[in-house]
């Protein structure tokens, strides 16, 4: 029995890493934020579609064909979701990599691609960045801001040129151990031009940075 098990468990491996390198759309239940950044980047990955309570094991796929472990022991389907966290590391393989959850009991398999890109727009200690600085109505921004405590949950949101604070903190951001929070933010067709502000702040610390973009 126990052979069987490990066979299994070789079959699965082997077809998640076949998969790598091969763009996968993500369905409603399974996301990752950004959906690309740098080495240096914290993704964070949000999966449905699980057993209430269950175990799930997780693990990544990298470009060059090897699985890395990262979930040690898992985690549970709190509602049938999952979160993770995963901070990337100098000198990771670029490319595309791919976060795979599977059910310990259900045997729901999830796989979430996303993109480890070439340079790193991670700032100083205490600095602040958004790639790009500038853009049009629909335009996808990237911000990066450093000087948190590692592993504290930042909080964010957007001050408009003129307005109410705009909400989209999911509550799901943290600083990664190097004390860096990164988050993207698509703006809609019908946004206001002008100077914005994404404003993060830790929790924890209290550390507020602000991070001003044009939107033309």
């Amino acid at each position: 029995m126990k052979r069987i098990f490990s066979l299994s468990m070789a079959l699965l491996l082997l077809l998640s890493v076949v998969m790598v390198g091969v763009p996968i759309a993500a369905a409603e239940d399974q996301n990752v934020t950004p959906s690309a950044g740098p080495a240096g980047t914290t993704f964070t990955f949000h999966i449905g579609g699980f057993d209430r309570g269950e175990r799930v094991a997780y693990w990544l796929n990298t470009p060059n064909r090897t699985i890395l472990a990262i979930g040690d022991r898992g985690t549970d389907a709190s509602g049938g979701k999952i979160t993770v966290n995963w901070a990337s590391r100098a000198g990771i393989p670029l490319g595309f990599w791919q976060f795979v959850a599977h059910g310990v009991d259900s045997g729901v398999q999830k796989v979430v691609t996303f993109e480890v890109t070439g340079g790193s727009n991670a700032p100083a200690s205490g600095g602040t960045n958004v790639v790009p600085s500038a853009g049009n109505a629909g335009s996808t921004f990237t911000f990066y801001a450093s000087g948190f405590t590692p592993g504290e949950r930042v909080g964010y949101w957007l001050n408009p040129p003129a307005g109410a604070v705009v909400t989209i903190d999911d509550q799901h951001h943290y600083a990664n151990s190097d004390g860096q929070f990164s988050t993207i933010w698509m703006t809609p067709g019908d946004v206001t031009p002008g100077t914005w502000q994404l404003v993060a702040q830790g929790t924890a610390s209290g550390v507020l940075q602000v991070i001003s973009f044009q939107i033309q």
